[in-house]
């Protein structure tokens, strides 16, 4: 299985720290990014992905969360740009971080969907994590990511990564 996102060698600034403020929610980038997928195992009924700063963990103490979703159909090929907000029919989202106590928001639009990397103290690598299923799973909006991988469990045909780089 193949991922593919545009980045030179940083992720566009539309989807980061840098997008123009009708982009932005809060003051974080809203505009999820497109993804192109290929060689999808046969089997695989749905794709779940994770969007995950580790190097935060200087930062804040732990691994920040920017983006899960779950039971994106895996015959799509691509998920298109802004698909978080504006293709909610392809997916169920996850929490974020911008939900945890540094963050403090309340705001389904930020918690619930992709909120972009805006990294603080350097570049940062974001670790896009793609995840070929074979079911779909039982999840309800806003769930986190434990419950995703405990739901994904027995159902992982194939995954791979990425990382993508933002900058500071």
């Amino acid at each position: 299985m193949n991922i593919y996102v545009e980045a030179n060698p940083y992720l566009h600034d539309k989807y980061s720290k840098y997008a123009d403020e009708k982009y932005k929610r809060e003051g974080n980038p809203f505009v999820s990014f497109p993804i192109h997928f290929d060689d999808i195992p046969s089997g695989a009924k749905t794709l779940a992905l994770t969007f995950i700063d580790h190097d935060a963990i200087p930062v804040c103490g732990f691994s920040w969360i920017h983006w899960t979703a779950a039971n994106i159909p895996a015959y799509i090929g691509e998920l298109p740009e802004h698909a978080s907000e504006e293709r909610q029919d392809l997916m169920i989202q996850g929490q974020n971080s911008f939900a945890s106590p540094l963050a403090g928001s309340n705001d389904p639009k930020v918690i619930h969907q992709y909120c972009g990397p805006t990294p603080p103290d350097k570049d940062h690598a974001y670790t896009l994590t793609v995840y070929a299923l074979d079911a779909e799973l039982n999840l309800q909006p806003g769930f986190y990511l434990n419950e995703l991988y405990q739901e994904m469990k027995e159902h992982i045909l194939a995954e791979t990564s990425i990382e993508l780089l933002a900058r500071v």
